[in-house]
């Protein structure tokens, strides 16, 4: 069943083929996208994700198509139109289409599409599992804070993830540990929270923003700074974040057991805590 697709204030279907090959956003990966999930037709933290949406497009100059309200109105009509309950949107925002030139004028329309898609989140039995990961070299540019589609080198190490057999890839520079190739990454450290600061090497994520929340929320420390790969070993837990995932003990690492090889108490309870921040915002519309 084809999804709902929104492409420049009008709704169609993902059947039809709507973006023109000088599309700079396919030409140059000139743009800018962003993920969120919904639960019952409900957008769950939605306004985080616009603001990261807005802070990527200001970054690289492409002119926002959407004020705050204006997007959450477009984002609740597509969620009215989509026939499942729960599943995930995915919104692009291009610089917009005209000859390919690496110059871009400056009064460009940008190209604005979202499109809705039913997505199985982690069972209670996933999250009690947890997922494995693999550590690779951080190629990435030196923009990471920007969500930008440029998504190459995390997709080559998602792959080498695959191909090893585990669930996700943690990026490595020089020793230090940055985040995963599609998730943020926090260890439990001598009691404390830890996890690598905003700056522009990691990605600041919506649900990594709530898990420090809650956890603070909670009297637990929480030490945003950076984490050497060796110190992983002495981690009483390690867990990830990502929209898709939400909170996700991490059980082995390079195929050494993390934590025991098991979900560890914080983790769990952090799993809950978010949990019911969903619910709210699902009982709140």
């Amino acid at each position: 069943m084809p999804d709902v697709l929104y492409i420049n204030g009008r709704f169609t279907t993902t059947d039809e083929r709507v973006l023109g090959v000088e599309d700079r956003g396919f030409l140059f990966g000139d743009a800018v996208y962003e993920v969120f999930k919904f639960l019952r037709k409900t957008p769950i933290f939605l306004a985080g994700h616009w603001r990261r949406l807005e802070r990527g497009l200001r970054a690289i100059e492409i002119p926002l198509p959407w004020d705050e309200s204006s997007f959450a109105s477009t984002m609740r009509d597509l969620l009215e139109r989509t026939a499942c309950d729960d599943g995930i949107v995915y919104i692009e925002v291009s610089r917009g289409e005209a000859a390919r030139t690496h110059f871009y004028s400056d009064d460009m329309k940008p190209t604005a599409i979202a499109y809705s898609r039913r997505y199985t989140f982690p069972d209670a039995a996933k999250k009690a599992r947890g997922i494995r990961m693999i550590t690779q070299r951080d190629v990435r540019w030196r923009h990471c804070d920007v969500k930008s589609v440029n998504l190459l080198p995390n997709a080559m190490a998602k792959k080498a993830a695959q191909r090893a057999g585990v669930d996700e890839a943690l990026l490595v520079d020089d020793g230090l540990v940055r985040e995963g190739a599609s998730s943020n990454l926090f260890a439990v450290l001598d009691g404390r929270v830890v996890t690598h600061p905003l700056d522009e090497h990691i990605l600041p994520g919506v649900t990594r923003d709530h898990a420090i929340a809650l956890a603070r929320g909670r009297g637990i420390p929480v030490d945003e700074r950076v984490i050497a790969v060796n110190e992983l070993h002495s981690a009483s837990e390690i867990f990830v974040t990502a929209t898709t995932l939400g909170v996700m003990p991490v059980v082995q690492i390079d195929g050494r057991a993390c934590g025991g090889g098991t979900r560890g108490p914080l983790t769990t309870d952090l799993q809950r805590a978010l949990d019911d921040a969903e619910s709210r915002e699902v009982a709140g519309g």
